[in-house]
């Protein structure tokens, strides 16, 4: 008799700091089904490959925004446990999640499904999932999955891999090979913008737990860094180790605990460029590459709102010094661009649409250089190939300066953002780019310099800028900690 699988994704990750909530049309057009999710794509390659029956459930996504509202909860829980009860006799649930999703009613929304999918399969029934490397694993989360396999890089270049690694772990169990899942966490949190597993400690930590599997002494394994702009009491960053004895996965877990600690203050990253200080160096610049203006504050893909212009209003004065280009989320600028019609200047005024506390307008005089539907194919590493969207799309040219404004914010940390609406980043000074790391993958070689750039919005990459109010105590930077505040990694099934 074939083993049975449920199968069911919800990707959203919150951030406290965005004002705007996500109900229902968040995730449309956004959301797909489960074969266009990079994670599930991974997963299904495994599930077919076995001897097993997979039901697949709903699959909601959406970018990152404000934490859900209780209407998304409700319609994926109900949809989810609907669809699993009437499954019948399953072995096996395997979850598509991200792990930083909050609600208007609770903070670990993760946590709170994967114990209502335990209470209606019953112990016996094995449960795997999938999350992003900035989840933030709960003692809810380790108490009711069997296994837990995370992202292991960032830039998250990884995603099919992983959806691999989670379905392989609950095949294995359903066909025997029976494994440990251990949990270790530290109260630290860092901003996103700061680290890559491409160089430095986290790169190191990799390699070190990359030689553990290969040494056949693990199976698996997760640094869990969790997203940082959860103003949440639950809060902490988690390593997660899967291996075939209880023992080993405990040592193991602990091991790269400590190491992940002892990394704390370099994951803090390096003093932040003032806005400023990167036109300066823009216009110094000689390398023939563009220097990256990195305004991750106002990332969508952490949670930001996407419609602030405060780059482009510091870059006005250089219109015609200064070759460069920048992005603005703004539908009503959008619209009126199309009114104008190419080659025809007015007056626009930019930025502040939708969160009018993170950002203020911009009011300045430009030339319709190009429309477009905002369709493009992203170039990659990450997601090569996959078509992205904008909506409508408006390029608009002040001097030297160009600003491409857009109803929605797609791929924007692909490079293909810019060069596919006849912005040449490689014939400027300056781009401005609103991500956190992801756009290192594609942004790395063509960057004459990267600058990490101190600017407001909800994803602030100085954390101390930001209003938490419901943190643990304690938590790294804001207070100190020590190895004694280390959660020892225990099994928790």
């Amino acid at each position: 008799m074939k083993k049975r699988i449920f199968v069911c994704a919800l990707a959203q990750e919150s951030n406290s700091f965005n004002p705007i909530p996500m109900g229902m049309d968040s995730f449309h057009p956004h959301s797909t089904a489960v074969s266009g999710y990079e994670n599930a794509i991974g997963a299904r390659a495994v599930l077919e490959s076995e001897d097993v029956e997979a039901i697949y459930g709903i699959t909601m996504r959406s970018n990152s925004g404000a934490p859900l509202a209780r209407e998304v909860v409700d319609y994926f829980f109900e949809d989810t446990l609907g669809g699993i009860k009437k499954a019948g006799r399953l072995d096996g649930v395997l979850l598509l999640l991200h792990g930083a999703t909050m609600s208007e009613d609770s903070d670990d929304v993760c946590g709170d499904l994967c114990e209502l999918v335990r209470k209606t399969v019953g112990e016996e029934t094995v449960i795997s999932a999938a999350f992003d490397l900035h989840a933030n694993i709960t003692e809810k989360v380790a108490k009711n999955l069997d296994y837990i396999c995370g992202y292991w890089e960032y830039p998250h270049i990884d995603q099919k891999k992983t959806g691999e690694r989670a379905a392989r772990m609950l095949c294995d169990h359903l066909f025997g090979k029976k494994r440990r899942t251990a949990r270790a966490a530290i109260p630290m949190i860092a901003p996103a913008h700061a680290y890559t597993t491409t160089v430095g400690a986290l790169k190191a930590l990799n390699e070190r737990a990359q030689a553990m599997i290969g040494e056949g002494r693990i199976a698996d394994y997760t640094v869990f860094q969790v997203q940082p702009w959860l103003d949440n009491p639950l809060a902490e960053s988690a390593v997660v180790v899967i291996a075939d004895d209880e023992r080993t996965a405990i040592e193991a877990a602990n091991e790269l605990a400590l190491e992940n600690f002892n990394n704390r203050k370099e994951l803090q990253g390096k003093p932040l460029f003032s806005v400023e200080e990167v036109i300066e160096k823009a216009l110094a610049n000689k390398s023939g590459k563009p220097i990256i203006l990195v305004d991750s504050a106002d990332s969508v893909g952490a949670g930001s709102t996407g419609d602030s212009a405060a780059v482009l209003e510091a870059l006005l004065p250089y219109a015609d010094r200064l070759r460069a280009a920048t992005m603005v989320r703004d539908a009503f600028a959008v619209g009126k661009a199309f009114e104008v019609g190419v080659g025809n200047s007015a007056e626009f005024t930019l930025g502040a649409t939708i969160s009018k506390k993170l950002s203020r307008p911009v009011s300045f005089t430009a030339k319709v250089r190009s429309l477009h539907t905002g369709d493009f194919y992203i170039r990659g590493p990450i997601a090569a190939g996959d078509k992205s969207s904008t909506g409508k799309t408006a390029v608009l040219e002040i001097g030297k300066l160009l600003v491409r404004v857009s109803e929605y914010v797609g791929a924007v940390f692909d490079t293909n953002y810019y060069n596919s609406f006849g912005i040449s980043i490689e014939n400027c000074d300056l781009v401005g780019v609103k991500a956190c790391t992801s756009f290192r993958a594609c942004y790395e070689a063509v960057a004459g310099e990267i600058c990490n750039t101190s600017t407001a919005g909800a994803a602030c990459p100085d954390l101390f800028a930001l209003p938490y109010e419901r943190l643990p105590k304690p938590t790294y930077p804001f207070e100190e900690i020590s190895e004694r505040d280390i959660k020892a990694a225990r099994i928790y099934r």
